[in-house]
């Protein structure tokens, strides 16, 4: 399958979350000039993450697309449930949305999440020149394969990692629902950590 095939899948699953956490950004950070737009996509990253890495810690769920879309639905409920009982106390109706803003924030993302793919691109390698990239990706593939969390650790067997791990279940997250290998998701994912930064600023 070719290679932006699966960038484009990627690209549509990392804006699924921040749809789902739209109501919750628009709330929250109502008093930006974008209304949290900008920052809805990490927003959701975030609370679907810790609502899937907490279900699944305790068992109610499995590592699995499931699992990660039971979290989602929460967190679309929580957002649906306070719009309406915002819009239920609110004595006049919310502002419009700032539709400049947030097509700014969409060329913005698009653009770094595609020059970024194409950096990665032109050297993919995950080596260990300039970084922890080996350590990251046995973290990715971890908790890829783990049922349940904690993950396996990848070095010591029968004993789970013993590291701060969250961004990585984040980023496994990504790689279940837009099923990317994880080779180019481990890519794919520096590319929307800049995105994102950028969006955020």
């Amino acid at each position: 399958m070719s290679q932006v095939i699966l960038a484009l899948r990627w690209y549509f699953i990392v804006n699924v979350f921040g749809l789902a956490a739209l109501p919750l950004a628009l709330r929250l950070f109502r008093y930006l000039p974008d209304r949290g737009y900008g920052v809805s996509k990490p927003l959701g990253l975030m609370l679907a993450g810790w609502a899937f890495w907490l279900l699944t810690t305790f068992g109610w769920t499995h590592n699995t697309a499931g699992g990660i879309l039971v979290a989602l639905a929460f967190l679309a409920a929580a957002g649906f449930v306070l719009h309406l009982s915002t819009n239920q106390q609110a004595s006049q109706p919310t502002h419009h949305l700032p539709w400049r803003a947030i097509i700014a924030v969409e060329v913005v993302f698009a653009v770094a999440f595609a020059a970024w793919c194409v950096v990665r691109a032109y050297m993919p390698n995950i080596e260990t020149a300039g970084g922890e990239k080996w350590m990251e990706s046995a973290f990715l593939n971890a908790v890829l394969r783990s049922d349940t969390f904690p993950p396996h650790d990848p070095w010591l067997s029968g004993f789970a990692i013993s590291y701060y791990y969250f961004g990585y279940v984040i980023m496994a997250m990504l790689t279940r629902l837009a099923a990317v290998p994880s080779p180019i998701a481990f890519n794919l994912g520096i590319a929307t950590l800049f995105a994102l930064t950028c969006t955020g600023a």
